[in-house]
């Protein structure tokens, strides 16, 4: 019943190395220097940015989501991008970049 091996039929079970080709090496590509040091010039103007009025609302728009209690799931998901609407809004506050309405 033994059955013979892939590559080894008749030879104890051992593979040819011989007949095996070998992937030809790519030559190493140069790579240029970069100096990480160089001045990187001028940086662009900061846009200011407005107070957020309703960050939940895009993901509402996809409806609840598709798992066993989709509505309590969806209060959770938009709980979170609230807070994260929060953090990144006091961010902007202590970055001075809130665009106020003076």
């Amino acid at each position: 019943m033994n059955q013979p091996t892939p590559g080894g039929a008749g030879q104890g079970g051992q593979k040819r190395n011989n007949q095996r080709r070998r992937p030809q090496q790519q030559p190493h590509k140069k790579h240029h220097a970069v100096d990480v040091w160089r001045d990187p010039g001028e940086l662009p103007a900061v846009a200011k940015i407005a107070h957020p009025t309703d960050v939940g609302a895009l993901l509402r728009s996809l409806g609840d989501p598709p798992v066993g209690n989709g509505t309590a799931a969806g209060h959770y998901f938009n709980a979170v991008v609230e807070r994260a609407a929060a953090v990144a809004l006091a961010l902007a506050v202590s970055g001075d970049l809130l665009d106020s309405d003076d």
